[in-house]
């Protein structure tokens, strides 16, 4: 079984686009709209998913249960502010 790590709405993004165009018919791609329909949400809630935009849990999930997809909670590693000051620093 494949994991994904969702760490933010450009993950959830890519996600539900990378789903959409393999669910297709023969393996091809599934419109926006059937997607749409099969989640009870508008199209255009669709394209504010994959464009990485702000939805509701509630929304989110309805989409990944049309993939069979649901979420885990798990630890994350997150870079320290100390990581993220030297990461940016400029060097002479």
């Amino acid at each position: 079984m494949n994991v994904e790590t969702l760490k933010n709405q450009l993950d959830l993004a890519a996600l539900v686009r990378s789903h959409r165009l393999q669910a297709g018919p023969k393996g091809g791609k599934m419109t926006a709209q059937t997607l749409a329909d099969l989640a009870g949400v508008g199209r255009d809630t669709i394209f504010r998913i994959e464009r990485g935009e702000d939805v509701s849990f509630a929304t989110a999930m309805r989409v990944l249960r049309v993939f069979g997809l649901g979420l885990n909670a798990a630890p994350v590693q997150w870079p320290t502010l100390e990581n993220a000051q030297h990461y940016f620093q400029t060097k002479p």
